[in-house]
């Protein structure tokens, strides 16, 4: 969703699906190529296909998940994100529309090791949560965790909140443990 026309293709797509008469199933992410993208662009001498700022793009990103949870007869979920604020939005979106928190429809999902807290308390909960890990040679699978890592580490605090909240975890499992 880092493209500004990425939510016209996803209402283009929906309306073609119920014109010929199939479900779609959607992977949302806010996306990784962004610099590449830009470059590209600039390089072949056309507007940049990416939207104007980090807020366009979350805001993007916020907007496909109402318009896919508006459209869940018709349209499944798969939230690939690690921010917490739009974790947040889509849970309000599914008690909006009356969906149950294990929806069959509804997935979030993180990459393994990164977000574990959102992961963790979303499951707690009873939404459908799965951890994804890439896998494949290292020449590939490196470069796709280096984007991944800085795209969240890019993320005001997040990064040191997490490693908080693991701290305090590992504390609260000794105090548990000795008591």
């Amino acid at each position: 969703m880092y493209r500004h026309d990425r939510l016209e293709f996803l209402k283009s797509q929906h309306e073609l699906a119920k014109s010929k008469g199939f479900f779609l199933g959607y992977k949302l992410v806010r996306g990784a190529y962004m610099e590449k993208e830009n470059d590209r662009a600039k390089d072949n001498n056309y507007k940049t296909p990416i939207c104007d700022s980090k807020f366009a793009t979350d805001e993007n990103f916020d907007d496909g998940l109402e318009y896919i949870i508006n459209n869940i007869d018709t349209i499944s979920l798969f939230a690939g994100t690690h921010n917490e604020e739009s974790s947040y939005f889509l849970m309000e979106l599914m008690k909006k529309y009356h969906l149950e928190n294990n929806d069959e429809r509804v997935w979030f999902g993180q990459l393994y090791g990164m977000s574990d807290n959102i992961s963790f308390n979303l499951a707690n909960y009873g939404y459908n949560v799965a951890k994804y890990m890439p896998f494949g040679p290292v020449k590939d699978v490196m470069p796709y965790l280096i984007r991944r890592a800085e795209e969240n580490t890019s993320v005001a605090g997040q990064t040191g909140r997490e490693l908080n909240l693991l701290s305090k975890e590992k504390q609260r499992r000794k105090l548990n443990i000795t008591s």
